[in-house]
C-alpha cells in the first residue's frame, strides 16, 4: 500500500510538472506571437506610419528627395537631406531619423550587411527607370550607346553582371529596343578612344570607390558596352547634382553612368540612353532590437 501511494505521489508529480512546463511552453509562444504583432503594430512598416515630426533621410539632388518632399513634407514629416545616401543611412543607425527613402536596389544591397541593423519595409511603386546620360547635342554617342546596350542584354551578359552585384538574377529588365544601327565608326569623345564618365562614386552597388578603383554594376555595364564599341572607359568622380550641368558643358565627361533615374525635368536638360535597369523607390528603417 505504501509503494502504491509512493508511486502515486511520484505520478502525480511528474504530471504537475509537465503540465506547467506545458503551460510555460504555450504561454511563452504566446508572448513571443503577442509581442511580434505588438513590436509591428507599433514599429514603422510603411510610410503610412510616419507621424507629424517625424525625419526621414534622403540624397541630395535624387528622386527619393523629390518624393519625399512631395508625399511627406507635406504630412508634416520632416525630410533631411544628406550629400550621399551612405550618411543617411549612418544618421538612421545613429537614430537622428526614423527611416530612409531611397531607391530600393541601393537600399537592398545596403541592408545586406548585418552589421548595419536595418531593413527594408517597403518597396514603393514610381515605375522608375535608370538611364546613361548624355548632352543633347552628342546624339551619335547616345545611340551607340543605345545599340552596345541591347547586344549586352541579348548576349546574355547583363543577368551575369546583375547577378554579380545583386546576388540573383534580375525580375525583369527594361525593354531594350536599339534606337540605331551598329556605328560604323566610333562615336566622337573628348578623349579619342576613351569614354569619359561622371558619376557620383558613392552609391554602391552601382559605383563605389574601392581600394583606389571605381567598381560596380554601372562599372561593369560601361565596360561591356566600351567593348563592343571598341572604347576604354574612365569614371570620374563628381557629386551626383553637379552631374547636370557637367553634362551640359560638353567639356568635363562624355556622358554619365550614376544611377541616374529617367524623367522629364532632366529631360529637358539632358539624353538619355535606353533604360538599362528599374528601380522603385523604397522605405528603410533600423530593425527592432
Amino acid at each position: 500500500m505504501e509503494r502504491t501511494k509512493k508511486f502515486l505521489v511520484f505520478f502525480l508529480a511528474l504530471v504537475l510538472v509537465f503540465g506547467v512546463l506545458g503551460l510555460a511552453g504555450c504561454n511563452g509562444e504566446d508572448e513571443k506571437t503577442d509581442e511580434g504583432t505588438e513590436e509591428k503594430a507599433e514599429g514603422i512598416r510603411s510610410v503610412d506610419d510616419l507621424k507629424d515630426g517625424d525625419k526621414v533621410g534622403v540624397q541630395s539632388g535624387t528622386t527619393g528627395e523629390q518624393w519625399a518632399r512631395e508625399n511627406l513634407e507635406t504630412e508634416g514629416i520632416e525630410v533631411v537631406v544628406y550629400d550621399d545616401i551612405l550618411a543617411a543611412f549612418a544618421a538612421l543607425q545613429a537614430g537622428d531619423v526614423v527611416g530612409v527613402i531611397n531607391d530600393i536596389p541601393i537600399s537592398l544591397d545596403i541592408a545586406k550587411d548585418p552589421a548595419r541593423g536595418v531593413e527594408v519595409v517597403q518597396e514603393i511603386q514610381t515605375d522608375e527607370n535608370y538611364g546613361f546620360g548624355f548632352n543633347k547635342e552628342n546624339t551619335a554617342l547616345r545611340d551607340a550607346v543605345n545599340w552596345a546596350l541591347a547586344e549586352v542584354i541579348a548576349s546574355g551578359e547583363y543577368d551575369t553582371i546583375y547577378e554579380k552585384w545583386f546576388a540573383e538574377k534580375p525580375m525583369s529588365i527594361p525593354a531594350a529596343e536599339a534606337t540605331a544601327e551598329e556605328p560604323a565608326d566610333a562615336p566622337k569623345t573628348l578623349t579619342s578612344g576613351k569614354i569619359l564618365i561622371g558619376s557620383d562614386t558613392a552609391y554602391p552597388p552601382f559605383e563605389n570607390v574601392e581600394d583606389g578603383e571605381t567598381v560596380g554594376f554601372d562599372v561593369d555595364m560601361m565596360k561591356a558596352i566600351g567593348e563592343k564599341l571598341g572604347l576604354e572607359i574612365e569614371f570620374k568622380t563628381y557629386k551626383f547634382d553637379a552631374l547636370i550641368t557637367g553634362l551640359q558643358s560638353g567639356t568635363e565627361f562624355d556622358m554619365t553612368a550614376s544611377a541616374m533615374t529617367i524623367n522629364d525635368d532632366r529631360k529637358q536638360s539632358i539624353d538619355f540612353s535606353n533604360p538599362y535597369i528599374s528601380s522603385n523607390q523604397s522605405l528603410a528603417v533600423k530593425k527592432a532590437e
